[in-house]
């Protein structure tokens, strides 16, 4: 292994080894990986937990995964933070700059939703943030979600808005940009949320999805203290998909990039070429092998720190990025340079059907399934009737494909 690669992966471990983590249905800044929801009323004890932490691997590393490949189970802090102000808040999106001192001398209740848009979880609790603030704002509510970047990309305004226009997010939106109101919160996990009374005190905190019943409960106790009258006004429902029995089986969170594979619960790629030297070019040769929890190339690749990216093209036949799932919905995290790229997508070595396809899904005039891939951002390829196993397979001709992340859903509806 390059030595240099090796010096900065280990800074990486050690840095993530001093981060504990819950089980939370989430996307971790950990451990990368989609964990089950945790809910903690403020001056509560958190339930312990059995607690890991990452370890380094030798410069023999090779392509097999751990045994345990599931999520690490931690416990954090009790949440003690006095001063909830934002800090390091740069661009609006909705609004002009909100202050939390001032929102409470309003007599107001605030819910601080921390995000990002790639981050499929966070993509399954708009329906709820979006119907609290349809519901309760006249009553005293204010919603803010503070955009917290996973990637780089996503420090971008303009991806910032095109989100919000996507998934119909009228309320305010903080860019958090260099994750300084993230940092002083103490997160790990997206989506975070954080229910504050009228008086400035947190009284509610969730990670990940779920828990939407306890939070409109919540808002609307809180709204009553703070004088607000919501006794005509019905509760919000909406409609929650059920999670398949299967739902501890599913295929964890994949990554393509080195800064997240050379990690003990990392390992995402099945092939122990990509694990001898960082950005480097490989050309790679698919022999069929699968693995749960890893995926496999075939074509020219170089490992980039937070992706792979498609090199030239050969002629005899496409790059791509295969792998076998457990789960009902696959999305991935893609971008491509310049001009929209097409990639198309097999299931079981053949094209999507309508029944099967996500919404980001179209077909050619030959029949194949595609996806149009432009700017970074979450596509939705998979939408099964039920859970399975299954073959998934990307496919690509052009150069320039970046593949960041894939996740994968136990529901039995959307993503």
């Amino acid at each position: 292994m390059n030595l240099l690669f090796a010096r900065k992966l280990f800074g990486i471990v050690l840095a993530t080894a001093l981060i504990s983590v819950v089980l939370v249905a989430a996307c971790s800044e950990a451990s990368n990986s989609e964990l089950v929801g945790e809910q903690v009323a403020v001056g509560s004890a958190i339930p312990t937990a059995g607690q890991s932490s990452a370890d380094v691997l030798p410069p023999t590393a090779t392509a097999t995964p751990p045994s345990n490949e599931f999520a690490i189970i931690g416990q954090p802090e009790r949440f003690l933070l006095e001063d909830l102000s934002l800090v390091g808040i740069g661009d609006w999106v909705n609004s002009g700059p909100l202050d939390l001192e001032q929102l409470a001398d309003e007599n107001k209740v605030v819910l601080l939703d921390f995000w990002t848009y790639t981050c499929v979880n966070c993509v399954r609790t708009f329906p709820y943030l979006n119907a609290w603030h349809e519901a309760y704002a006249d009553s005293g509510l204010v919603v803010i979600g503070i955009h917290s970047p996973e990637f780089e990309f996503e420090k971008s305004l303009t991806y910032v808005e095109a989100a919000t226009d996507r998934y119909g997010i009228e309320y305010p939106i903080a860019l958090d940009s260099d994750k300084e109101t993230w940092d002083k919160y103490g997160n790990h996990f997206w989506s975070s949320k954080y229910l504050i009374s009228s008086t400035g005190e947190v009284v509610l905190r969730h990670f990940g999805e779920g828990g939407y019943d306890e939070f409109d409960l919540a808002i609307r106790a809180g709204l009553e203290q703070a004088g607000n009258d919501v006794s005509g006004i019905p509760r919000v429902e909406v409609a929650s998909p059920d999670r398949s029995d299967s739902a501890h089986t599913v295929t964890r969170e994949l990554y393509g990039g080195y800064s997240s594979n050379y990690l003990s619960d990392g390992l995402y790629v099945g092939q122990d070429a990509y694990y001898a030297a960082p950005d480097t070019v490989v050309d790679y040769a698919d022999d069929g092998t699968r693995r749960h929890g890893q995926f496999f190339l075939s074509g020219q690749w170089t490992n980039r720190e937070s992706s792979l990216v498609a090199g030239q093209p050969s002629n005899e036949s496409p790059s791509h990025v295969a792998f076998d799932f457990f789960a009902t919905s696959v999305n991935a995290v893609l971008s491509a340079p310049g001009e929209t790229q097409q990639v198309i997508v097999e299931i079981d070595g053949a094209p999507v059907s309508i029944d099967e396809a996500g919404p980001d899904i179209s077909w050619d005039s030959n029949g194949n399934s595609v996806l149009m891939i432009g700017d970074a951002r979450l596509y939705q390829i998979i939408e099964l009737p039920k859970f399975g196993k299954h073959e998934l397979r990307l496919k690509t001709n052009s150069e320039g494909l970046a593949f960041y992340t894939v996740t994968f859903g136990v529901n039995e509806f959307g993503p």
